[in-house]
């Protein structure tokens, strides 16, 4: 895991999104961040975003799995110590800027926030959900018949 922060702080009536999940990828990859395409330019089209994420996760040869949990932050951290201890996810939630955010989590903690400010995990998504997204090999995925 190598620790980076985002490009971007995300601005959207600027015309500026950004770029918070990317760099979380980049930081569990070991990756450098601009080698990473900049979702975030779909804000507002999920189905665009979702797909340009899942190509260039494809051409690693990887693929990722979300859970989805309705609890309290606390809770979810416990349940992810519990059953994963030593796997890196990405952990989606709201930030205490009050927008969509992407952290690296390892086991039950938090260990890295890519936001400039250093925003954090305050809350679920707008959803309601905390979205764990862990990232496996292409080969464990079923393959379109």
């Amino acid at each position: 895991m190598t620790p980076q922060k985002q490009a971007f702080r995300h601005k959207p009536e600027e015309g500026i999104y950004g770029d918070c999940r990317r760099t979380a990828i980049t930081c569990i990859l070991d990756l450098p961040r601009d080698d990473v395409p900049h979702f975030g330019l779909h804000f507002g089209n999920s189905e665009a975003f979702h797909e340009a994420e899942r190509v260039f996760l494809a051409s690693r040869g990887l693929s990722k799995i979300n859970v989805v949990y309705q609890d309290s932050l606390e809770n979810v951290l416990m349940t992810l110590q519990a059953t994963n201890p030593d796997a890196y996810y990405l952990l989606g939630g709201t930030s205490r800027t009050g927008v969509g955010h992407s952290v690296v989590g390892l086991g039950g903690q938090i260990i890295w926030d890519p936001s400039l400010d250093d925003s954090g995990i305050v809350g679920p998504m707008d959803d309601g959900f905390y979205w764990v997204s862990y990232f496996v090999p292409l080969v464990a995925m079923r393959r379109a018949a």
